[in-house]
């Protein structure tokens, strides 16, 4: 059920463990350039003048996946609870989409053509030992569910996206694989396979995306490498370095690739973007922002705005669990333009 931004806020305490390796209303764009519902003015280190922050209410912790709806709300999940905030009306409205295996929201992907949203719920944390990995549907506009799924072979549904097919892929990150699932006929097939986007540990293939061609790129969370499978091979991306935990993806208007590093071991997490990344050959890698904490998720908008969700669960999990909670959360905006 909706709860308005003054409802009370349920506080996780949650031990764990990772093995690192438009509408008329205003809109998230609007608040941030305006200072409406944000931070503080003046933004923490590392993110650039060209970049703004929404603050989160405090009904969702942990913030992960990440989209615009066919209305173009801003809509953000939490990593450790079933809650969907949905920005409208110049207010965040926190959805509650508790259901049989569905304990939290770590990708979120608009389908317009059914006008759903899909969302995944992975058992990766140490408190989620005894629950299997989910993947679910919900209507679009009440959130509520139309179905939930289990991955074949008890796979680790990470992160999603639609395919130009209108199929929808999902990264399998402990048996190395991209599925694609057909809603006409309800079942799942195999797209890509192959060992470099297993996991070291636990989360190998993570992010995703697709281009209008076709070719779909993947990260491989704990290796750091970027691959683009075109013409049914799968091919590595050539970086001048290797990146430092590469999560979610998403394409620039300019077919660029973005990609956020969660860089758990280092703290220093980023938003990248790689030109021509379907080219042959060294590719560049520009740093779009630095010092981000532990970034995971990014959504771009119609304008160009890239939304990256900053989760900071590095203080949960990895080497900086002493540190103290936060005391907020955020979404961090960059390169708005009219």
């Amino acid at each position: 059920m909706p709860r308005r931004r003054g409802g009370v806020a349920a506080a996780l305490a949650v031990a764990a463990t990772l093995v690192a390796a438009g509408p008329a209303q205003s809109s998230p764009v609007e608040l941030a350039e305006a200072g409406g519902q944000t931070a503080e003015s003046a933004l923490s280190a590392g993110v650039e003048a060209d970049a703004g922050e929404i603050a989160l209410p405090p009904e969702l912790e942990w913030p992960n996946g990440i989209a615009f709806d066919g209305r173009n709300r801003l809509l953000v999940g939490a990593i450790m609870e079933p809650a969907i905030l949905r920005f409208e009306n110049d207010d965040w409205t926190v959805v509650d989409v508790s259901a049989p295996g569905v304990f939290s929201v770590t990708s979120l992907t608009y389908d317009s053509e059914r006008n759903v949203v899909w969302g995944t719920s992975p058992a990766f944390l140490d408190r989620d030992a005894d629950r299997r990995h989910g993947l679910y549907a919900l209507d679009g506009e009440s959130l509520e569910m139309l179905r939930f799924l289990h991955l074949p072979d008890d796979g680790f549904a990470n992160d999603t996206e639609i395919a130009p097919d209108g199929r929808l892929l999902i990264t399998d990150s402990v048996n190395g694989r991209v599925l694609a699932y057909d809603w006409a006929r309800g079942d799942f097939r195999t797209l890509i396979e192959d060992e470099r986007l297993g996991p070291r540990e636990r989360v190998g293939a993570a992010g995703v995306t697709t281009d209008a061609e076709g070719r779909v790129y993947v990260a491989n969370f704990e290796t750091g490498r970027l691959f683009v499978f075109a013409d049914g091979a799968l091919r590595q991306i050539e970086l001048p370095r290797r990146l430092e935990n590469p999560d979610g993806l998403a394409l620039a208007g300019d077919g660029a690739l973005l990609a956020v590093e969660g860089a758990v071991q280092s703290g220093d997490g980023r938003l990248i973007r790689i030109p021509d990344p379907a080219e042959p050959g060294p590719r560049q890698v520009d740093v779009l922002l630095d010092r981000l904490e532990f970034p995971v998720n990014l959504a771009v908008a119609g304008n160009g705005g890239i939304y990256v969700t900053e989760s900071r669960i590095r203080r949960v999990i990895g080497p900086a669990s002493a540190q103290a909670e936060p005391d907020g959360f955020r979404v961090v905006v960059f390169g708005r333009r009219p």
